[in-house]
């Protein structure tokens, strides 16, 4: 009986672990994705474009598409997890899409389309985010590590959104760019 429940435990430890992955999934494409509206009072469009192509230039995100009120890049971020047994991590990128819509006084920006790029002579590639398991299979991924990606990704956009908006508030309240005098 011991046994039993102590399986049961562990089982239960195991598929809760696989399901606390706080990954923004949008309802009506299914696709993970982090959007947000920013307040950037008094920020002109010309200028809010200008600190966005900085920023995103110094995270080594690729611009694809460019209009007046649109920026698009091809980015990543790199995550660690631990390799298939166990031994080593291995070190590899998640891309995504970032689309940064601009307008008098805000910003949207909306990141989607992850995908783990994985190791190429491991061959461990995990696919698209969305996936419950990854595309690479169990003997090249543990179910462990596929969470890891996807926690350490959400963590990653986290810190990285957060970054955005505060290279824009910077430039939003530094008074040489303030022309209200």
């Amino acid at each position: 009986m011991r046994h039993l429940l102590l399986s049961i435990s562990v089982f239960f430890g195991i598929t809760c672990s696989l399901f606390a992955q706080n990954l923004p999934v949008d309802a009506g494409t299914g696709k993970i994705t982090y959007l947000e509206v920013v307040d950037a009072a008094g920020v002109k469009p010309a200028d809010l474009t200008k600190v966005v192509k900085e920023w995103a230039t110094k995270q080594g995100f690729t611009l694809k598409e460019e209009t007046a009120d649109k920026l698009v890049y091809n980015a990543s971020t790199t995550v660690e997890y631990p390799n298939v047994n166990g031994s080593a991590n291995e070190k590899s990128p998640v891309t995504f899409t970032l689309s940064v819509f601009i307008k008098d006084g805000k910003y949207r920006y909306i990141a989607t389309d992850f995908f783990h790029v994985g190791d190429a002579k491991s061959k461990a590639s995990g696919g698209k985010l969305e996936n419950v398991s990854p595309e690479c299979g169990a003997t090249k991924m543990t179910s462990k590590s596929w969470v890891f990606i996807k926690n350490k990704t959400n963590s990653n956009m986290v810190t990285l959104t957060n970054d955005l908006k505060r290279v824009v508030t910077e430039f939003q309240n530094d008074p040489a760019n303030k022309s209200d005098w």
